[in-house]
């Protein structure tokens, strides 16, 4: 996508990249539709290929251009006439596998539902072709985490996991809540999401000493556990969350962050030691504020708050 200084015929495209992974599979192609504009007569084509396919790779997104200075996109979902060809491929029910190339986060919840995976490949450089086959065949177990909040809806943006709290969090049993009447209040992917072929689990958070003095240093130390088959890496974060405070603190604030790489069934203990001045905030004046009282410690593979291991400290006076 950098125009200024890419060289257009130096590129591996995914269809090359993935015929130089695969060279015992027969690897058909079909162009499908424009990203842009109205014109549907390549889906037919498209339907006929994948109909004999075991599994359908289904291409879709942005162009360069649409995203970047001057790029602003009311609707950010799938331009043109791309949703029809994704449907199309859907409904033939095979395993489908979507590589979903953008600048921006798309809001296509339903494609996401009903696709097998989805392979956000963002925009590469000239080795994209190469790189996303190595992550669909499993030569490279992927180990990338979104730095933004995924939305659901175009009508949750601004969204992101700084929110302030509310006086009225979302509740199904009380329709007087911050909520949607028609979609979820939580973003399709929080902050820090991100898959691989494995699973990892985080256990045993503690925090030392319990209560401390200004000046002082918190030391953080939660298990990670590689519970897959194969060696893989995760990223262990930590927040905060100041619940009482002259100005209203963040539901979550990001203070660190370890990249962790295990092998199948180890574990290791991630360490930090967090000094006290994190604790603090700007102030009215926005001057810098150390207050007294009870803060939680957070930890987790994402910025989802349901599943984030905590322990409380207290700040003493």
């Amino acid at each position: 996508s950098w125009s200024a200084a890419g060289d257009p015929t130096d590129p591996v495209t995914i269809l090359e990249g993935i015929v130089a992974a695969l060279p015992q599979a027969q690897v058909a192609h079909a162009a499908g539709v424009a990203i842009e504009g109205g014109d549907r007569d390549g889906i037919a084509d498209a339907v006929d290929t994948c109909r004999d396919a075991d599994v359908v790779v289904l291409c879709l997104g942005e162009a360069a251009a649409m995203s970047g200075e001057a790029s602003c996109r009311a609707d950010p979902g799938l331009p043109g006439e791309q949703r029809a060809l994704a449907e199309a491929a859907l409904a033939l029910g095979k395993p489908v596998i979507v590589l979903l190339s953008c600048g921006r986060p798309l809001t296509v919840p339903w494609l996401v539902e009903r696709a097998d995976a989805v392979l956000v490949t963002w925009f590469l450089g000239s080795e994209a072709g190469n790189a996303i086959a190595d992550v669909l065949t499993g030569a490279f177990n992927p180990s990338g985490k979104l730095p933004v909040t995924w939305p659901y809806h175009v009508g949750q943006v601004p969204i992101f996991y700084g929110q302030r709290p509310s006086g009225r969090p979302a509740s199904p049993a009380d329709h007087y809540t911050s909520k949607y009447l028609d979609m979820p209040v939580e973003p399709l992917f929080p902050f820090g999401h991100g898959l691989s072929y494995g699973s990892f689990r985080l256990s045993d958070l503690q925090a030392v000493p319990a209560e401390i003095a200004a000046g002082g240093t918190i030391e953080v130390s939660i298990d990670v556990e590689n519970e897959g088959r194969r060696a893989g890496e995760t990223v262990a974060f930590l927040f905060i969350r100041d619940p009482v405070a002259s100005v209203a603190r963040p539901v979550l604030e990001l203070r660190d962050f370890t990249r962790v790489s295990l092998a199948p069934g180890e574990r290791r203990t991630v360490r930090w030691s967090l000094p006290v001045a994190a604790l603090s905030f700007l102030g009215p004046d926005l001057e810098p504020v150390l207050e007294p009282g009870r803060f939680l410690l957070l930890v987790g593979q994402s910025a989802d708050r349901d599943a984030l291991l905590s322990v409380e400290v207290t700040l003493a006076r």
